[in-house]
């Protein structure tokens, strides 16, 4: 998995890989980096046994995605073994529903420098590598980095991300897809 660091205590969110579906958002219990195993919060969660899953892991040093397989369960825990992670510089990373409520603090737009009028955005999907967010129109354009902040799961996240796309949505929204340049957690 090539992770040099405690994950204990760190989210995960889990996609069943046959299905498609997010099953799990949850947090990590233990990380045995050895084994290549952690075990994670299942109260209330039912996974089946040998479920092949992916995992977006949003570590203390970044968010990283891996495979894995659901293990045995004890008590309100589930081990899952993963295997190795992939670095995925494509479109085609697995994306994982999140719908997360933040703040834009800070745009910079090539054409006009700084911009530092705060608005709310939903963060609608995130993978390793992208983003998808809903904001009043007009706010955000292509090309513009923007830096957001959140809190999920307790978790304060802040990322800096390049917005590539810009579509109608509705109720005076837009969605923007962005690429992912920078993520602190914490």
């Amino acid at each position: 998995m090539e992770l040099h660091e405690n994950l204990d205590n760190c989210r995960i969110i889990l996609r069943d890989v046959e299905s498609g579906r997010t099953i799990a958002d949850t947090m990590i219990l233990t990380y045995d980096g050895t084994k290549d195993s952690i075990r994670i919060a299942t109260e209330g969660i039912f996974l089946d046994e040998g479920t092949k899953i992916s995992a977006l892991i949003f570590s203390r040093s970044g968010l990283f995605e891996n495979q894995g397989t659901v293990g045995g369960r004890e008590a309100d825990a589930t081990q899952i073994t993963l295997y190795e992670g992939t670095s995925r510089n494509d479109r085609h990373a697995v994306r994982y529903r999140v719908n997360i409520q933040g703040e834009v603090d800070r745009i910079v737009r090539p054409s006009e420098g700084k911009i530092s009028e705060a608005f709310g955005i939903t963060v609608l999907n995130m993978s390793s590598i992208g983003l998808l967010i809903q904001a009043p129109e007009g706010r955000i354009r292509e090309k513009d980095v923007i830096r957001f902040s959140a809190v999920s799961k307790g978790q304060r996240l802040s990322i800096t991300a390049e917005a590539m796309r810009v579509a109608s949505a509705d109720n005076g929204m837009e969605n923007i897809g962005c690429s992912v340049q920078l993520v602190n957690l914490g």
